[in-house]
């Protein structure tokens, strides 16, 4: 049996895409306080957080935090894993630790359960 592939482009309108740009940048901030928090831990306790905790402290953070609210919480949760992938990276010597992600860097956004990604191609 043949598997066929469909590859679709999909065009926003300037709302969609303005709330998209929201999210990302949200999104960007939410890493950034994730590398702080883990940075605190480690100097406080010399403990680095799981995959679990982290996760788990990005859903606290966007509960307490109303900015972060406008993201969904397994999109928080991938941010954590992506913050957690580039960490262990690290600590396999592939790359360098990582630093703080500037907005306009910051290209992708992840929902893993309705099967999207949105990433910025161009």
């Amino acid at each position: 049996m043949r598997v066929r592939a469909y590859r679709f482009r999909a065009y926003s309108s300037k709302t969609t895409a303005r709330v998209l740009k929201t999210q990302l940048e949200v999104a960007c901030k939410l890493y950034n306080a994730l590398l702080h928090l883990e940075q605190e831990e480690y100097r406080k306790n010399k403990h680095s957080m799981s995959r679990n905790e982290l996760r788990q402290l990005a859903l606290d953070l966007r509960m307490r935090n109303p900015e972060f609210q406008v993201l969904h919480s397994q999109v928080a949760q991938q941010v954590a894993e992506r913050f957690y992938q580039a960490r262990q990276r690290f600590f396999d010597r592939l790359v360098n630790y990582p630093r703080e992600k500037k907005p306009h860097r910051y290209l992708s956004l992840v929902y893993p359960q309705s099967g999207w990604r949105l990433s910025n191609m161009g």
